[in-house]
């Protein structure tokens, strides 16, 4: 996936995630104001999962860590479904030494940093 930054995003769009092996597939990261967070738009559209919920201070933290996380995220989607094989989002996983955890949220996956 590459990130695509628009400067006339509107509806709380701050950014796109565009499939490099299928451009037609983007995918927005929006702001979702009731939920203190930002969000997933496109996942459901297009593989029929859920968004990913990613609360605002993650993303105050590393804004590019957390981009490269949800593309990393997007890609396994897109390769399952282009394998036709069963897709789930894994409970907990590492990058750059620390450890996150996608939890049910609702209608969404929340991305958090594991504790402890």
């Amino acid at each position: 996936m590459t990130v695509n930054s628009d400067s006339d995003i509107s509806d709380g769009v701050i950014g796109r995630l565009r499939n490099r092996q299928n451009p037609d597939q983007v995918v927005s990261i929006r702001y979702l104001r009731e939920e203190n967070a930002f969000v997933t738009s496109g996942i459901r559209a297009y593989f029929d999962e859920k968004e990913i919920l990613i609360p605002v201070h993650l993303v105050a933290l590393d804004v590019e860590l957390m981009g490269t996380i949800v593309s990393a995220i997007l890609e396994k989607l897109s390769e399952a479904r282009d394998a036709e094989a069963v897709f789930e989002y894994v409970p907990r996983f590492q990058v750059l030494d620390r450890v996150y955890t996608l939890t049910e949220w609702g209608e969404y996956i929340k991305l958090s940093v594991a504790e402890g």
